[in-house]
């Protein structure tokens, strides 16, 4: 009994200690919670120890356990709603508590949330499983409040009313997020936007639109993407509203665009107003050279022409710190480079001031130079006459005699030469001489092989065993650049030069071999081949084109005329800088002459390039540095020039390239390159005409004497140009016959460069020649050319010296008796035939004598007087004539006009002159025999004897009186006669012996006998 009374008390006791320990619990939780227990009207102190004694009250009531809500420790309730939505929260973990007590105090009653201003309200969805649930109170919106954060505690069902108390759970973290909705569309920033841009560009960048969205989350606050709805623009729209042209605008095109733009967000909901973009196209500020023309016409002999008189540059606000502009004219398509003067190489050697004795290996083909006319050539008329060479089968061979054999340790070889493109490795043979047979010996070479240049020279005899220098080698890129220039080899043995362009070059090689060796073989020279004497035949064919080729033995040309060999005539030009840039002719101060050198001017060797360089600072009001401005006028002084009389015609293409910096390089210009060119026009070609006397008659001893047919030669040159309207008004107010005329006849001067003279039918050797002064030919340095069918003079040289020496050629005829006439012809030329004279005729007739004694004689005489008749008709037409019966007659025309009839008098008269002729010497035949033996008996001594057989009487038909009178001839009117001639000669000019003027009949004394 006692023992079970000590167990029951000591249970009671342990029940106690627990009670205990578990009221100490809830008061520690008390205290660490009251600041987040929803505050009720008694103060904590109060209720701490109320709770206390309530809890001793429901132990004894049944109400022993607390509340817990179900979720781990340091978890929390995670919620998510709509906005705009009261429906139930879904949370997670569900809301549900549990309490351990039975009967009402062990449901869950209540969920309380113990904060006040939170927009939720916790309910109870089963008080036996303790299962809870949260509404919120009204419609959330996600943009006010994303997220909500508060604290639930859950009560049991402990009932006041009997005694019951509720107890409360722990605090558990509710989270609530707002789930947002796509409401809103987006809204852009701006009502509108606008922008501007130039033409001709691409542009990365030419605005950027920007559009907002209210909704609260990621998803739907972004943009995602925008869009140009206006159809068939040229523009484009990035994600980022970056809208960019897909190609240049022009302004011809457009001058603005409006497009309309939308924006779609991450849950592509469109904008619900779309916005308007207006881009407005600038006509484009066009960076270059402006204000000038591409077309630059060229007035032959105008002397230089400014290309760009009035050029400036634009560069549309940007500021430069240097810019270098280089000027190229082209000019490779006009003859040899360029426009030179087309004269033979031994011309231009004296226009250059080069010594005498040179020799043109490759002349103009024609009298005297036979051997280049089965040459290719492009006959020279617009340009330079140029030859071609096919690299095949085109080679000649110089006659003997052109080039001496010796050249002599000095001498000048120089050409034009324009490489084509080689096959294989062969030689390409230029000029060679080489031994005639038997051998393959090359005594001198100038060839071309694997684009070098080299020149052979093997001298013969002398030391033979002395090694001397034979070959020399000049590597250099001109040979096989298929461009044209001049090449030029001095030899002064052993030193050996080259010129090509005019710059001198030194050989990379200089190979060393023996003398030739004497040898009884003649030697050949060729050219465009060389003759390979062992297998008699040319090889080692050039290919290419070849102009100018020359030898000057026994002389090195100096520099001076090799570089003016290769002088252009056209070229660009620059004057002076004056105020702007280097080049003044007035003194300048250091300052101005630093400044000039920020300008220098540069030209290549042919002037056909010119390179103009400016360095600037930037603007600054008190800077005096070179500006822009200045640079640009420094510009418009770059001029073209043409320096021949008749220049070329034709398209000079002319390029402009300008390289520029600026001070920004991220904006900097690019100034286009200026493609234009000169037209330099068709020069008026001058009309050379010949003039003289065309009819001579001489006596046979004059001939045989020598006689000047061109004694009287007049060589003028004209050439005819339009009047302009301005000079017609002003020959109109002056009442010239040339008013109202398009066209006037102006005289020129210039040059000749070759005259020939033509004999019809050719010359008769040993019987026959022309020859001209060889003291004048020296002194006018021009050279002389023979053939049977004539002669050449060739040389440039004035008009007025040709001229004078044409005037001195003498024709001679040592068998003039065989001929009853001759006719010479004579053509002058000059730039190379480019311009021809016309052809001037002189009729030589061949004055015979007459045998009386010969019946032959007789016909000759009519054949005399026939030829008289035609000659003067021919001549004159028909004019008066005045017959000496008694004399043997002589016939002239007048200069007056003829008629039919007047023509048949002449006839009549000429037919009734040769009756008289045959009549008269008949009559004096027959008297003679008759009276011979009767008035020989009656003289009292020997009387003189004429031998009648020997008697022989001169005809001179061109003796002949010119009178404006018919003459009442007979053949008894002696005196009449000699004083109407003697009238004659007082009233008109002086006889001339060219014409024939004053002479009588004259007897042949050396046929008459005492």
């Amino acid at each position: 009994m006692i023992i079970r009374w000590s167990v029951l008390l000591l249970a009671l006791l342990c029940g106690v200690l627990a009670e205990d320990v578990r009221t100490w619990e809830d008061d520690v939780e008390k205290v660490w919670t009251k600041d987040q227990i929803s505050s009720s009207e008694e103060d904590d102190s109060d209720k701490f120890w109320k709770e206390t004694k309530s809890s001793e009250e429901d132990d004894k009531d049944g109400n022993k356990h607390k509340p817990w809500l179900e979720i781990e420790d340091g978890q929390i309730f995670h919620g998510l709603i709509n906005e705009n939505d009261m429906s139930m929260v879904e949370l997670h973990p569900k809301l549900k508590a549990s309490d351990k007590d039975s009967g009402d105090a062990g449901k869950i009653c209540q969920f309380r949330i113990t904060q006040q201003d939170v927009p939720f309200d916790a309910y109870v969805l089963n008080p036996n499983t303790g299962e809870g649930y949260i509404r919120a109170r009204k419609e959330l919106n996600c943009e006010d409040k994303k997220e909500y954060t508060f604290t639930i505690q859950a009560y049991d069902c402990g009932i006041p009313e009997k005694g019951i108390q509720q107890k409360k759970s722990h605090k558990a973290t509710v989270r609530i997020q707002v789930n947002d909705v796509n409401e809103h569309g987006p809204e852009f920033t701006a009502s509108g936007y606008e922008a501007t841009v130039m033409e001709g560009k691409n542009y990365d960048n030419i605005l950027k639109v920007e559009a907002e969205d209210r909704d609260c989350s990621p998803g739907f606050s972004q943009i995602c993407s925008y869009e140009i709805v206006t159809p068939n623009v040229p523009f484009q729209i990035s994600e980022d509203g970056i809208i960019s042209n897909t190609e240049p605008l022009q302004y011809v095109d457009g001058h603005n665009y409006i497009l309309t733009v939308t924006a779609y967000d991450c849950g592509q909901r469109r904008a619900d107003l779309d916005v308007l973009v207006t881009i407005t196209v600038k006509e484009q500020c066009h960076p270059g050279w402006k204000d000038f023309q591409k077309r630059i016409e060229y007035e032959p002999f105008s002397g230089t022409k400014a290309l760009l008189p009035k050029v400036y540059l634009e560069t549309c606000g940007e500021e430069v710190s240097d810019i270098t502009t280089t000027f190229t004219l082209e000019t490779s398509h006009i003859g040899k480079g360029c426009d030179r003067d087309t004269y033979s190489s031994s011309s231009l050697l004296k226009l250059c001031g080069a010594s005498q004795g040179s020799i043109d290996l490759l002349p103009a083909p024609g009298l005297g130079s036979e051997w280049t006319q089965n040459l290719p050539t492009d006959e020279g008329h617009e340009g330079d006459q140029v030859f071609s060479f096919d690299g095949r089968q085109t080679g000649v061979e110089i006659p003997e005699g052109v080039v001496p054999k010796n050249l002599t340790n000095q001498f000048t070889i120089a050409t034009w030469m324009k490489h084509r493109e080689t096959f294989g490795g062969d030689k390409e043979t230029i000029l060679c001489k080489s031994d005639k047979k038997e051998l393959n010996r090359h005594h001198y070479s100038l060839y071309v092989h694997n684009c070098k240049l080299m020149f052979l020279l093997r001298h013969d005899g002398g030391d033979l065993e002395t090694f001397r220098p034979a070959e020399f080698h000049w590597k250099i890129p001109q040979v096989c650049d298929k461009e044209w220039h001049h090449y030029a080899i001095t030899v002064d043995f052993p030193e050996v030069n080259l010129y090509v362009d005019g710059i001198p070059y030194s050989p990379f090689l200089v190979t060393d071999d023996w003398p030739l060796h004497p040898s009884k073989f003649d030697t050949r020279l060729t050219l465009g081949a060389c003759w390979q004497g062992g297998d008699q035949e040319l090889s080692q064919y050039f290919r290419g084109e070849l102009a100018g080729l020359l030898i000057h033995p026994g002389k090195t040309e100096t520099r001076r005329v090799i570089s003016c060999l290769h002088n252009c005539n056209e070229s660009l030009e620059f004057h002076s800088f004056d105020e702007t840039g280097p080049g003044s002719e007035t003194k300048r101060t250091k300052r101005e002459e630093k400044r000039d050198s920020l300008s220098p001017v540069h030209f290549n060797p042919d002037q056909t390039q010119l390179f103009l360089r400016g360095e600037f600072t930037p603007k600054n009001p008190d800077n005096e540095a070179y500006t822009l401005d200045k640079y640009t006028k420094v510009l418009q002084k770059v001029a073209y020039q043409n320096g021949r009389q008749f220049p070329t015609p034709g398209m000079r293409a002319l390029k402009i390239h300008t390289e520029v910096n600026c001070f920004d390089d991220e904006t900097c210009i690019e100034v286009p390159d200026v493609d234009a060119y000169v037209m330099v026009l068709h020069p008026e070609e001058p009309t050379i005409n010949l003039s003289g006397t065309d009819h001579l008659a001489r006596r046979v001893t004059e001939l045989d004497q020598g006689v000047t047919p061109f004694r009287d030669l007049r060589i003028v040159s004209t050439i005819v140009r339009d009047v302009e309207e301005e000079e017609e008004e002003e020959l109109q107010e002056e009442g010239s016959a040339m008013a109202g005329g398009a066209t006037e006849v102006t005289p020129i001067s210039h040059n000749l460069d070759a005259c020939q003279i033509t004999v019809d039918p050719p010359l008769e050797s040993g019987k026959e020649e022309l020859t001209v002064p060889k003291e004048d030919l020296a002194r006018l340095r021009l050279e002389k050319s023979t053939a049977t069918n004539g002669l050449v003079i060739k040389g440039v040289d004035t008009i007025a010296n040709y001229e004078d020496i044409l005037r001195k050629v003498i024709y001679r005829n040592s068998k003039a008796g065989d001929y009853f006439d001759r006719v010479l012809k004579l053509k002058c030329s000059e730039m190379n035939g480019r311009y021809e004279s016309n052809e001037y005729a002189v009729e030589l007739k061949v004055l015979h004598t007459l045998n009386v004694a010969n019946p032959e004689s007789h016909v000759k005489v009519a054949a005399v007087a026939q030829n008289v008749a035609q000659f003067v008709h021919a001549k004159h037409g028909v004019g008066e004539s005045v017959v000496q019966p008694h004399q043997v007659p002589q016939v002239v025309a007048s200069s007056q006009s003829a008629n039919v009839v007047t023509s048949l008098v002449i006839v009549i008269c000429v037919g009734f002159l040769i009756f008289m002729i045959v009549l008269g010497v008949y009559r004096i035949r027959a008297a003679n025999r008759r009276n011979m033996d009767s008035e020989w008996d009656q003289a009292g001594e020997p009387r003189m004897e004429w031998d009648s057989s020997d008697l022989t009487i001169t005809v001179n038909p061109m003796d002949v009186e010119y009178e404006g009178a018919e003459s009442d001839s007979s053949d008894d009117d002696d005196d009449s006669a000699h004083d109407d001639s003697d009238s004659s000669d007082d009233d008109d000019e002086p006889p001339r012996e060219v014409l024939g003027y004053g002479q009588e009949l004259e007897w042949d004394s050396t046929a008459m006998v005492a």
